[in-house]
């Protein structure tokens, strides 16, 4: 599985583009301000000139590297770990691939903390395993809270570093902050729809390389999408 001719994925993606218009759907989110603020103190800028919808969002290189050093080795072959009730409907989708497609290799973790949630197989550790869901807490528009630090919530960095794939459902917009988290974690997002790729104008035009997930049985070449992913990234999402 994965290995195709990246030429075609490639033209899929801007056909759609071409054909479709853009969608762009609430592009504020508070986590977005407050990386901005980290990556304009780090390179000694005025950090009141951050906002919660930048054109592109920006996270600080010691935020990216902190990630980055991580262990990236690939053990698993699917990864979600995510809230299911934030967005229930949209959300049902992942439901329905994690039955089809995660394997004994694959971590699924309902973040929701639901006592009646029945797992969906030897991959889902629901019950055993932490996450944490910010919505369950009250001031979830706080810095506390939006901005994850990556040593405290070592489970859900970890096991997307080690992840190949990992799921990325809408969340309350047709976007979703673990699109970002997955590149720095150089996994592969999966997709509902290419509106779900991008937040702004502006990130609709960078080709982020992603699978939809109707299609993931079809073969890419892996490790040249994650190579574009991190110069894509390094270019657009960073001060320099």
């Amino acid at each position: 599985m994965i290995e195709e001719s990246e030429e075609k994925v490639k033209t899929l993606s801007l056909v759609m583009q071409c054909n479709e218009p853009l969608q762009i759907d609430n592009p504020y989110y508070m986590a977005l301000k407050y990386h901005m603020e980290e990556a304009l103190l780090e390179k000694n800028r005025c950090p009141n000139t951050s906002t919660p919808s930048p054109s592109f969002a920006l996270f600080s290189e010691k935020y990216y590297n902190e990630i980055n050093n991580l262990n990236h080795s690939k053990i698993y072959d699917f990864c979600f770990i995510g809230s299911i009730n934030s967005n229930y409907q949209a959300r049902q989708w992942v439901i329905e691939f994690a039955k089809k497609y995660f394997t004994n290799n694959s971590i699924f973790i309902n973040t929701d903390h639901s006592p009646n949630w029945e797992l969906l197989g030897p991959f889902d550790y629901t019950h055993t395993k932490t996450g944490f869901c910010p919505k369950n807490v009250s001031d979830n528009q706080s810095k506390h809270v939006q901005y994850r630090v990556v040593s405290e919530n070592l489970v859900y960095f970890e096991s997307m570093c080690q992840s190949k794939f990992v799921l990325c459902p809408m969340g309350d917009a047709s976007w979703s902050f673990r699109f970002y988290e997955t590149l720095m974690c150089k996994s592969i997002p999966i997709v509902e729809s290419i509106h779900h790729t991008y937040r702004s104008r502006e990130e609709a035009e960078l080709n982020y390389k992603y699978i939809l997930y109707t299609q993931i049985e079809n073969d890419i070449n892996y490790n040249d999408y994650i190579n574009e992913n991190i110069v894509i990234f390094e270019n657009h999402h960073m001060l320099k």
